[in-house]
């Protein structure tokens, strides 16, 4: 089987999209982190997968607009990962922190 990198992209990509849609209407910090956790596992995934489509080159994606589409397609997992990690850490951070009431 021989993965291609802009199939894995797309497949990753979607449900990428549809969470961070959900991270902006979650309401609750608890449910920010667990959307944000979700988002980390699938990012995760999708730069296993983007490795292994990287490596099953062929002879004809040596031209210079491919390999630049295939380094931009190649980083954008690790931008959903470090975006990701820093939104689970900073609502996990918010939902420990006491409430503080308002008088």
């Amino acid at each position: 089987m021989n993965p291609d990198l802009i199939k894995v992209t797309e497949i990753f990509l979607i449900p990428s999209s549809f969470l961070v849609a959900a991270l902006g209407t979650a309401d609750t910090n608890p449910h920010r982190a667990a959307i944000s956790l979700v988002g980390l596992i699938i990012s995760v995934l999708w730069m296993v997968c983007s490795v292994e489509a990287m490596s099953a080159r062929t002879a004809t994606q040596t031209e210079h607009l491919r390999t630049a589409r295939r380094r931009i397609l190649g980083w954008l997992p690790v931008v959903f990962i470090l975006g990701w990690l820093s939104s689970t850490i900073i609502h996990w951070l918010l939902w420990r922190q006491p409430i503080e009431l308002i008088h």
